[in-house]
């Protein structure tokens, strides 16, 4: 008897505290798990974009006399013109880009004739050039202006044929007399042509850029050009002659070297960023 009063308090017992235990368990409130994110330090992100934008500020050309005509000629070392252009590019992760655009070139150069009233010729032609550029990063602007930087560049600025023809042209006559006679007068002609070469002009481009980007489509850019042409576009000729017969010559000639410095503003558009692993490099 006490055996079976023993057996079956344990059986009680037991199926009660089973019951219990399920019952706890089915009002146990539910528990979400915690989300875990995984970093990928061996992610890198590449920022990419097309932008387009318009350019403009001044041109200093150099000239060479290579006669002054016993004093008659003279020529101003350099001078300084406005110009305008326009571009295209790609840049590829802030690193490097490729643009290529349109540009409103002007070539000047003066002419000083000391005649008893002397006068001033301008000898300039309007060229319009085509430039191919590359440029490279060289740092960027600080942690919080990463998409600021300086960037040099080296490329070709093209200058499409143009026709032959005569800009600028005068002639000068007068009498001097004849050296060690106070009788004889000899007559003296001085003759000028200006003119376009006619041909097309390739020049070796480098650049210094300061780029800013002051919105999320807005750029500024200041630069600084250096460009190098083997031939001159423009060409002032002079023949000096006594009594007829030619006794000297002078040309006037750009230097080869010319500089451009200017601001920019660029509208960037077609941004894309990708994602790739360093490992796959």
């Amino acid at each position: 008897m006490t055996q079976r009063l023993l057996f079956l308090g344990i059986f009680w017992t037991g199926l009660f505290l089973t019951a219990e235990a399920q019952i706890e368990d089915y009002y146990r409130p539910y528990k979400r798990q915690k989300t875990v994110f995984l970093t990928h330090p061996d992610l890198v992100r590449s920022d990419s974009h097309w932008y387009i934008g318009i350019e403009g500020g001044g041109k200093w050309n150099g000239a060479t006399l290579s006669d002054n005509l016993y004093g008659l000629l003279a020529s101003k070392s350099g001078t300084f013109d406005s110009y305008a252009g326009g571009h295209l590019g790609y840049s590829h992760n802030l690193q490097w880009s490729i643009e290529s655009g349109y540009i409103h070139n002007p070539s000047n150069a003066f002419l000083l004739v000391n005649a008893v009233r002397g006068f001033r010729v301008r000898v300039n032609e309007l060229q319009h050039s085509i430039p191919l550029r590359f440029k490279w990063r060289l740092f960027r602007l600080g942690v919080v202006q990463k998409q600021s930087g300086i960037y040099i560049g080296g490329g070709v600025l093209w200058t499409p044929s143009r026709k032959y023809e005569v800009t600028e042209a005068f002639s000068l006559a007068g009498l001097t007399r004849s050296s060690g006679s106070r009788t004889s007068l000899d007559t003296i002609l001085v003759e000028n042509q200006t003119f376009s070469t006619g041909k097309a002009k390739l020049e070796l481009e480098g650049s210094l850029e300061f780029v800013g980007r002051v919105a999320t489509h807005i750029e500024f850019v200041a630069y600084g050009r250096v460009h190098y042409a083997g031939a001159s576009a423009l060409r002032s000729d002079s023949q000096f002659y006594i009594n007829h017969i030619r006794e000297a010559s002078s040309s006037l000639i750009l230097r080869p070297v010319s500089y451009q410095f200017g601001i920019a503003i660029r509208y960037i558009y077609g941004m894309r960023k990708e994602y790739r692993s360093r490992f796959e490099e």
